[in-house]
């Protein structure tokens, strides 16, 4: 019969698994910072694990390549993005609007770092996000489109409304960060650059 202390310690299993979750989310969170203020291209993993302050071979158990650790950053944003604009299609054009500009206010103070990444990466290669993406593209297109439909959109194109949004949101969340009243003029910049008509 088995002694307990040559039993596996089953406490030690949970334990060493949330060490590693806590690694790897400072390892995300590092990696967000840095890549949003100088863009992917211009860090190094080893700045990184530096920035974590873990060894570079830590980094590497967690993430085999830069391209892991950005799909890392972003997969969370865009469950959070898809689940949320897939109902807005659905929505009256002028609610659908002010929703989806609320869905990326709501992005911004939950993932800023990981915005402001996305902006300067946009081209990056999505790998198994790819479907994740055009999920969320196809639900703001839907919003875009009954605006257009309904006579609001400023352009008269809601491929072009669009393109507005995705060049000119993350700079506009980061200009007003520092704004006591930031929020409100998020959305009433985007409304004058989007809509045709004053607010309600």
């Amino acid at each position: 019969m088995h002694s307990r202390s040559q039993d596996p310690d089953v406490t030690a299993l949970p334990r060493v698994a949330r060490r590693r979750a806590a690694t790897r989310a400072r390892i995300v969170a590092a990696a967000a910072r840095r890549f949003a203020d100088a863009g992917p291209d211009a860090v190094r993993l080893d700045e990184i694990a530096a920035e974590a302050d873990i060894a570079r071979g830590t980094l590497y158990s967690h993430f085999r390549t830069k391209n892991d650790l950005l799909c890392a950053i972003v997969e969370p944003v865009l469950q959070v993005a898809v689940r949320k604009t897939a109902p807005l299609g659905r929505l009256d054009a002028r609610d659908g609007i002010d929703r989806l500009l609320q869905l990326y206010l709501e992005l911004w103070h939950a993932y800023p770092d990981a915005l402001r990444m996305a902006y300067k990466a946009q081209d990056m290669p999505l790998g198994d996000l790819g479907t994740l993406h055009r999920s969320f593209l196809k639900g703001v297109s839907r919003v875009f489109e009954n605006a257009n439909r309904a006579g609001l959109l400023r352009s008269g194109d809601s491929m072009l409304a669009g393109h507005v949004m995705r060049q000119i949101a993350v700079p506009l969340l980061e200009l007003y960060a520092r704004h006591a009243d930031g929020d409100r003029l998020f959305v009433e910049g985007l409304r004058g650059l989007l809509l045709t008509e004053a607010p309600r």
